[in-house]
């Protein structure tokens, strides 16, 4: 721990990701830490990859299922990076920034293209990773370059060498996004919030209950939300995970659910899909084990 503090001022101990993931679900972080700049972030990934200590870069943990015992290794939280800078037509954004503080900062600009992506939750850095989106958007669509941590290096990687695609990008892993580079368009301000509150109410149909939001990957043209309703899964219940009642492809959380309740789940899922309609499902969220 204390060690861990020498490299990175700001850590708590034995966290609970009931507090760290949306699905509010697993056991307890031993270590999270708080970079208060890219040179204190490079110091402790250099430590801990010298040490072999594994870790995890957690944004809001809104498709991030956690594990249920204790997470021995360090979860890094960019919460610090969260800067947000406007030069025409261009936002430059941290990766701790949340996509809503991003979206309205945009809007207040009168700068039209992120619009399309209210109300979906996380952050700069998760959302570009995995490519987020919803509703005929992505991010490819307006990320124009992202800064990342590679190797005790800080690197720009412009978007077609970012290699996007589906709900997923071309980083390497242990890379680490430090920021991103928007490039949108100029907009009337009271259209895009005009355009904004119909995308909010395209949302009203989504579960209250705590997840992750869709399970799975949508492929082959298939809506796997539509495939699942049609196969009765919705209310579909194992422990304290259920097949939402209002989307057929998102899991909730309606009790004490354990981060095994949702991965039986999600296992019965795909062995159905698999035995009766020949479909390999591919989930969307991510799993950190113990």
């Amino acid at each position: 721990m204390n060690r861990i503090r020498y490299y990175c001022k700001n850590v708590q101990k034995n966290v609970s990701f009931k507090n760290l993931t949306s699905i509010k679900i697993g056991g307890k972080a031993k270590y999270v830490t708080f970079p208060n700049s890219e040179s204190e972030l490079k110091n402790l990934i250099a430590y801990l990859n010298k040490r072999k200590i594994k870790y995890y870069v957690l944004g809001n943990g809104s498709n991030t299922l956690a594990c249920d015992g204790k997470y021995k290794g360090v979860i890094i939280k960019l919460s610090s990076f969260n800067s947000l800078y406007c030069h025409k037509n261009f936002i430059h954004a941290g990766a701790g920034c949340t996509l809503a503080n991003l979206i309205k900062f945009a809007i207040t600009n009168s700068l039209a293209g992120l619009e399309e992506a209210s109300g979906i939750p996380g952050t700069v850095g998760g959302a570009v990773k995995m490519n987020a989106g919803a509703f005929n958007f992505e991010m490819a669509k307006v990320v124009r370059g992202v800064y990342v941590l590679r190797e005790d290096n800080i690197v720009y990687l412009k978007n077609k060498e970012c290699k996007f695609g589906y709900r997923s990008s071309g980083f390497l892993d242990g890379d680490i996004i430090i920021s991103a580079d928007f490039k949108l368009s100029g907009g009337d301000q009271k259209e895009l919030l005009k355009r904004q509150q119909e995308v909010f109410g395209l949302r009203k149909s989504l579960p209250k209950y705590p997840s992750l939001g869709s399970v799975f990957k949508r492929q082959n043209g298939i809506i796997v939300s539509k495939l699942l309703d049609e196969m009765k899964f919705k209310g579909v219940t194992f422990g304290g995970a259920m097949v939402s009642k209002e989307h057929a492809g998102i899991i909730v959380n309606v009790g004490d659910a354990t981060s095994e309740d949702v991965k039986d789940l999600i296992n019965y899922i795909k062995k159905r899909c698999f035995l009766e309609k020949n479909i390999i499902l591919e989930e969307e969220i991510k799993f950190l084990d113990n």
